[in-house]
């Protein structure tokens, strides 16, 4: 991409950012000044104002072959109050939909695998399931949300993935990390991932059937179609293997319907309908001792969200509903230790921006209802139904008020979260945050950041029962504090950051022995625990220095180092909370070969603390374009044939080969 020298007297419209409600921009409601980057832009949460790297600004559907471009001098929002980007108070890693569709993953999960800060601990192959967490957090801590809406589990964190979203309906992920509670409420207790769908009709139709190994199939369609004041798509894809070892065999379906009414040129509701499905051998998922589990489980989602309002005051309503479906064998195809629940998440909420002269003010409300039925959670129902012979609910509800506030070369943004629950008898808690921005030269900026944050138990911490597990009594829930000191650099070529982050945390809730003999896990809060480290990033555009790799060739190096304290007495064994990432490194190198044939390399390092030796894992992506319609496509996952696992007992593939077909139809 060539340099643009950017000139601050002129203001551009971003044509394909501004008309994403949920994206990184538009939920500011501020004008945010971006001058060219290659690989960079902002993102952020309602009005908390955050940084990002690693972005690449691709249109809804990318022209095959084509570098990314038109990131030069833009306004985003329309406002009075003017955000420069390198002023932002938040570390973000977001993933462009270019980016997603050059890497050799086939799920989230395994695309999360690249970003050095989340630690993916997979079950399951190619999105089966996996645990998600960040920065030494548990896969408890984090709240993911589907186009600003949360679609966590209640239940657990195991489920909190399951969700109707195929990589191509994608058009950027944004990963917050460290604790967001006043951005996503108690759930974002170590960070958050945001999944933002492509609402586009540029590309009436797309289609990919893919195979490869161990049985492995797969097709994806997606159609959409401008109509009246209305953008509508529909996707729809069936994944399934044999499995690469006994008992991992697997069927997913996933099923998207999005409809935006566009009021006016910035006034927009958005309408959401989901339906996921999976069916998979779970061979040692949950304990070694049982290796023939088996799951199946449905998600159904809803959900309508606003932005409406004017120049300096916006509202963001949204009215959400989900139901999770969990049946779990044991053993598989008997009723022993068998699960049935069905769990059933109402949402409500408001967030309002008001900007002045004085900054801008954020107020925000959430109301969350959560119900399960089943056999082994809740308490007994006075007419039981089926295996439904248990009942249990709880109230969530968050008030939020922040202020930020822009002085010369300062950025202050301060405010407080305030929580009640109906399981904790009449406890409010209050969750404030502190961040501090300064920007001293155009191509550098210094962060601090300082806040509180909890997490409630889940419906399994509290419920849940069977021949490994045992519940704990009066579980409470588990507190923070977090601070992260940060320095970005960046110019048009290169961007850079070093983070280092310290968390405390008290009242720790994980499922621990306190007997190696003992024979079931029980959850419990462990007392204390302190995480700290450093991350490290870098993108570097190599197109201008070696034209013969492509020119929108790059290399992106991401680093992870963390080290864990803890007070736990008389805990002998911890199954998920001491258990973290002691180094990960990431590194991808895309390029292109001749006129049509991408490459990307995905490299992997990790050292986890319980694992005896760490392991590197190197995958290949490649991509042929015939035309601008047509593609083939080439994954090599794991070429060096690595024998590992993330989680004990529970091993991962070794070589996985498979290719695919793709057709994109342009209006």
């Amino acid at each position: 991409m060539k340099h643009e020298k950017k000139n601050a007297s002129i203001a551009l419209r971003f044509r394909r950012l501004t008309r994403k409600n949920y994206g990184a921009f538009n939920t500011m409601h501020r004008v945010i000044n971006i001058g060219t980057l290659s690989s960079l832009a902002l993102a952020c949460a309602y009005t908390s104002t955050v940084s990002a790297q690693n972005v690449a600004a691709s249109s809804p559907e990318r022209n095959l072959g084509e570098p990314d471009k038109e990131l030069t001098g833009v306004t985003v929002t329309a406002s009075k109050t003017a955000t420069p980007l390198n002023e932002a108070t938040r570390l973000v890693t977001v993933i462009s939909a270019r980016e997603i569709e050059q890497t050799p993953a086939r799920s989230i999960q395994e695309l999360l695998n690249y970003v050095a800060g989340i630690d993916v601990a997979q079950r399951g192959a190619q999105g089966v399931q996996a645990d998600v967490s960040i920065r030494g957090g548990s896969h408890e801590q984090i709240v993911v949300l589907l186009n600003g809406v949360n679609v966590s589990s209640s239940k657990t964190g195991h489920l909190s993935f399951d969700f109707p979203v195929n990589l191509s309906d994608i058009e950027r992920i944004e990963i917050l990390r460290g604790p967001s509670a006043l951005i996503y409420g108690t759930g974002a207790f170590s960070g958050a991932i945001n999944i933002i769908t492509k609402h586009s009709t540029e590309t009436s139709l797309y289609a990919k059937a893919s195979a490869g190994m161990y049985r492995l199939t797969g097709v994806e369609l997606r159609g959409a179609k401008a109509w009246s004041n209305t953008e509508n798509s529909l996707s729809a894809s069936r994944r399934s293997s044999a499995g690469y070892r006994a008992n991992t065999d697997y069927e997913l379906y996933n099923a998207l319907w999005q409809t935006r009414l566009n009021l006016t040129t910035e006034d927009k509701l958005d309408l959401q309908l989901g339906y996921n499905e999976k069916r998979f051998g779970a061979n040692s998922f949950y304990t070694t001792k049982y290796p023939n589990q088996y799951e199946h489980t449905q998600r159904m989602m809803a959900s309508l969200r606003g932005n409406l309002g004017a120049e300096d005051w916006r509202i963001l309503p949204v009215a959400y509903w989900d139901r999770e479906y969990d049946r779990f064998d044991l053993v598989r195809g008997t009723t022993f230790g068998q699960n049935h629940h069905i769990v059933n998440n109402y949402g409500v909420g408001l967030t309002a921006n008001f900007t002045s002269i004085l900054g801008t003010t954020t107020i925000g409300s959430e109301f969350r209802y959560e119900e399960v039925v089943g056999n082994k959670l809740g308490t007994p129902r006075s007419n039981p139904e089926s295996f439904y012979t248990k009942f249990g609910s709880r109230t969530n509800i968050n008030q939020s008020l922040e202020h930020t506030l822009k002085l010369d070369k300062w950025l202050i943004s301060a405010g407080t979260l305030l929580n009640y629950n109906t399981l904790l008898s009449g406890t409010y808690n209050f969750l404030p945050s502190v961040s501090v921005n300064y920007h001293p030269l155009d191509r550098w900026s210094f962060v601090a950041t300082w806040s509180r944050s909890m997490r409630l138990p889940t419906l399994n911490d509290l419920w849940y029962t069977d021949p490994v597990h045992q519940h704990g009594d009066n579980l409470q829930p588990e507190y923070a504090h977090s601070f992260e000191g940060m320095v970005k650099y960046q110019t048009s070529h290169l961007q850079a950051h070093l983070s280092y982050f310290l968390m405390k945390g008290s009242n720790l809730l994980d499922w621990v022995k306190f007997d190696k003999a003992e024979t079931r896990y029980t959850s419990h809060n462990i007392a204390e625990l302190t995480n700290q480290g450093v991350e490290a990033g870098l993108v570097l555009s190599l197109g201008d220095y070696l034209p013969f790799l492509g020119a929108s060739s790059r290399l992106n190096l991401d680093y992870l180092y963390m080290q864990q304290s803890h007070y736990a007495p008389h805990v002998a064994q911890s199954k998920y909370a001491l258990n973290y990432l002691r180094h990960k490194f990431t590194a991808q190198l895309s390029h292109s070969i001749g006129s049509r044939l991408d490459a990307l390399w995905a490299l992997r390092y990790q050292d986890r603390v319980n694992q005896n030796n760490p392991f590197a894992t190197l995958d290949l992506k490649l991509d042929y374009h015939l035309s601008k319609q047509l593609g083939l496509g080439l994954e090599l996952n794991n070429i060096t044939d690595t024998q590992y696992a993330d989680i004990a007992g529970v091993p991962q593939p070794g070589f996985w080969l498979s290719g695919s077909i793709s057709y994109y139809l342009h209006r």
